[in-house]
């Protein structure tokens, strides 16, 4: 078997190009995060309109109050880096 040619051999990607994918995808998720907790409040209608009577729907609540906090921590800084608007 011959040896690899350096055109054989497989790329292995620069720390520049690695790092501009973990920045893009951390761009990916606070935006998604941002704007989960811009809808996520309103789940809470259905709850609050009919009442919270059961351990279920407190239950229910809370995890949404608490999904709601964590999104709204993770996507605050959406956009407020960005100098191009």
């Amino acid at each position: 078997m011959a040896p690899a040619t350096p055109n054989q051999l497989p790329s292995i990607p620069s720390p520049v190009s690695e790092r501009l994918s973990v920045s893009a995808a951390v761009a990916q998720l606070r935006m998604a995060c941002f704007w989960l907790a811009v809808v996520l409040p309103f789940a809470y209608l259905s709850l609050l309109a009919s009442g919270i009577d059961s351990t279920a729907e407190v239950q229910a609540f809370l995890v949404l109050l608490g999904l709601n906090l964590g999104t709204l921590v993770v996507g605050h800084g959406h956009r407020s880096d960005r100098s191009d608007d």
